[in-house]
Parts: C-alpha cells; sequence; structure tokens
C-alpha cells in the first residue's frame, strides 16, 4: 500500500493509470514521460558500446525504461533502442560480446523483452526464435547451439538443468510475446515447458527440497536485472493466470512475510550499481516495488 500523501514519480502515476485502465491522452503520457525523475536519471546515464560492459549497461538502462508504459515514444530512447539493436543482433540470436557464439540467455531474452515492449516485432522474434530453438527449458535437455559462451560462461546457462534466470526471463519474453502478438511457430510448446518447470520448483524452490534455489531469488529487487527474483517469477505467473495454483502458495506466503508494518515493501539489493538507475532507495519503503507486489497480490 502506497501512501497517498507521498508524491509518485509521473511515470509510476502512468503505469498505475494504465494498469487501472483509465483513459489517458496523448498528451498527458507525453507530460508524464518527460517530467519523470526516474526517466530524466536513465537518459542522463552514459554508456559505451565497444565492450561487454558497455552494452550490459545499455540493456540494463533500457530494461529499467521498459518497465515504463510507452516508453518508445521518447526520441531518446528510440536512438537507444537502435544502438542495441545494431551492436546485439545477429543471424540467431542477440550476443553482448560483437559475436554470435557471445549468446547468453539472459541477455537475449532481456533484449528480446526491451524490443517486444518497444513494439519492435520483428526484432524481437529474432530473440524470440532463439529461445524455441536453442535454449532449454527442462532439466537434462540437450542444445545443439554452437556457441560455446552459453555452456562455459559465468558458469554456463545449460547443464543438467537450465539456469533459473535465464529461464524465468526466457518464459516471460515468449509470454509477452503471445500477449501482445499471438502465437509463433513452437512458442506455446516451449511456453507450457517453461511454465511447468517453475511450478515444478514451487516458484522459489528445489524440486525435492525447502531449500530455496538461491538466495537472490528471495530477495526483493525491482525492476530486474539479469537475475530473477521471487517478484518477477509470480509476475510472469499471473500473466499466464496460475497464480492460484497451489505450487504458488508457499511463494505468496514469502512474500507476504516481507510486507513493513506501514503496508509496503522495501527493496533489498542493487544490482551493478555502476550500471542500474535505482527506482526506490535501498532498504527503505519503497513506491515502484509496492506498486509492482501491491499488483501482483491483488485479486484478479
Amino acid at each position: 500500500m502506497i501512501n497517498e500523501k507521498q508524491t509518485l514519480d509521473t511515470a509510476l502515476q502512468l503505469k498505475k493509470d494504465v494498469r487501472d485502465q483509465r483513459p489517458i491522452e496523448s498528451a498527458e503520457i507525453q507530460s508524464n514521460l518527460e517530467n519523470s525523475e526516474v526517466i530524466a536519471q536513465i537518459l542522463a546515464e552514459p554508456f559505451r558500446t565497444d565492450t561487454f560492459t558497455g552494452l550490459r549497461k545499455l540493456e540494463f538502462l533500457l530494461i529499467e525504461l521498459s518497465e515504463i508504459p510507452y516508453f518508445e515514444r521518447l526520441d531518446q530512447v528510440q536512438t537507444m533502442l537502435d544502438t542495441l539493436y545494431t551492436h546485439t543482433n545477429f543471424e540467431e540470436g542477440f550476443s553482448l560480446t560483437g559475436k554470435q557464439a557471445g549468446v547468453l540467455a539472459c541477455h537475449n531474452a532481456l533484449c528480446t523483452l526491451i524490443f517486444l515492449r518497444a513494439g519492435k516485432k520483428e526484432w524481437a522474434e529474432n530473440g524470440i526464435q532463439w529461445i524455441i530453438s536453442y535454449f532449454p527449458l527442462a532439466k537434462a535437455e540437450p542444445s545443439n547451439w554452437q556457441g560455446k559462451d552459453l555452456f562455459q560462461r559465468f558458469g554456463g546457462c545449460v547443464g543438467n538443468s537450465p539456469c533459473y534466470d535465464g529461464l524465468v526471463k526466457s518464459v516471460k519474453a515468449l509470454s509477452e510475446y503471445a500477449a501482445k502478438y499471438g502465437d509463433f511457430p513452437g512458442l506455446q510448446a516451449k511456453l507450457k515447458q517453461g511454465l511447468d518447470y517453475i511450478l515444478d520448483h514451487r516458484v522459489i524452490f528445489h524440486q525435492n527440497s525447502e531449500d530455496y534455489l538461491y538466495n537472490d531469488l528471495v530477495t526483493l529487487f525491482y525492476p530486474y536485472p539479469y537475475r530473477t527474483n521471487i517478484i518477477e517469477v509470480l509476475g510472469v505467473i499471473k500473466q499466464e493466470n496460475l497464480l492460484d495454483r497451489p505450487e504458488c502458495q508457499a511463494a505468496k506466503d514469502f512474500l507476504n512475510t516481507k510486507q513493513l508494518n506501514n503496508g509496503n515493501w522495501q527493496p533489498e539489493k542493487i544490482f551493478m550499481k555502476s550500471s542500474w538507475v535505482p527506482f526506490d532507495q535501498l532498504k527503505k519503503p519503497g513506491a515502484w516495488i509496492t506498486d509492482e507486489i501491491d499488483w501482483l497480490l491483488s485479486d484478479e
């Protein structure tokens, strides 16, 4: 519950209005985008395009912006989108290394989500096709992708089990594509496979124990970089109308235990501080993260 006396960033107000399906004039949308302090801070960030970390920062800034409805209407954002696409697009998938062999599941999914939300359908379909063709969404499923980074870099995205960060973000990309543009060859079967994997793990647990998959998964933060967490995973499940499944109850209960006495939630971690613009102050009641969890736990 956000304190009504708290002045909301205009971008957050826009997001709330869109969720509430309030009619909004084009001029008001533009005003909210142009007067947002969060958007201004993101757009003021410099970035490079000649290194992995530089392109990752551009990707991160755009994935943050993509949480805001109509972000693509800003001219500077269009330039940033063009830059990211130019430097990451390959014949198959998106890579931040400058080489197609450098495709990683989480970053391919992040780029795909950015382009989807910006209305770049054909661009996004490159990432969607890569997910369907090459990224396993089940245990012990092989991949015939030839790029070595998928199997080796940062511990690898593919092994006995798929990287959960990459899996969740890939499922999210498939889900958002289907919601916005309809079906795509092979999408529904792949989406169901990924959703089943998430439910088999009851969102946050090892499949056959009460242990969390990893600590960051039950750490609160919003928006989401290459890492996923309980809020993002439950958001994907909600979008697919599966949040009432019994496999989700323990995760929802855990999230409720994190609520502060004043009804708000607070971010507990910020990733890649040099490449990330926080929406809320760390370890203080946050309007953005509270809005996200309020939506997540609200009745359908």
